[in-house]
């Protein structure tokens, strides 16, 4: 009885079945064999990419980091720069952008190059604290339950509210 193997999970299936499959349905690899020539084809003009961590002046890691196209040496840098990542991928294009080679590194690292999460600018208007508490407004002799739906921010450095 004959028997296809999956090359990338190694899933065993038989031929009956398998025969109609294009795709392995355990992990997505192809069954194609001309596929994996075309790809191998494609990344014959990839080059080496490094993607580097800076360190302060008192080597703890901060949030910079850089990617270029040309090793750095590590030792003539002083502590400075830590590698985090070689991979290949393809070079700059015609404009000196390197964002094909960015959406390839994030292959690996998932988290590269994400965009900045803005902080939170709300804050007292009193003693400027950036720190309050969302509270529910209650029932009010004035207004009766009118507005009791609506959160109140309440500092937690001068309690006021605002």
């Amino acid at each position: 009885m004959a028997k296809i193997t999956c090359g990338k999970c190694g899933t065993e299936f038989k031929f009956e079945v398998a025969k109609n499959f294009e795709s392995c349905p355990v992990c997505g690899a192809s069954f194609d064999d001309e596929e994996e020539n075309v790809d191998a084809e494609d990344r014959s003009d990839w080059i080496t990419w490094y993607y580097y961590g800076v360190k302060d002046e008192k080597g703890n890691k901060i949030s910079l980091y850089l990617l270029k196209d040309r090793i750095i040496n590590l030792e003539k840098s002083g502590n400075l720069y830590y590698l985090i990542k070689e991979f290949q991928a393809p070079p700059k294009d015609e404009n000196g952008n390197c964002d094909a080679a960015k959406k390839e590194l994030r292959k690996y690292v998932p988290d590269a190059f994400k965009e900045v999460q803005s902080v939170s600018k709300v804050q007292c208007p009193y003693c400027f604290s950036k720190e309050y508490t969302l509270m529910n407004r209650g029932f009010s002799i004035w207004t009766g339950f009118l507005g009791s739906g609506k959160a109140k921010r309440v500092c937690n450095r001068c309690k006021r509210e605002f």
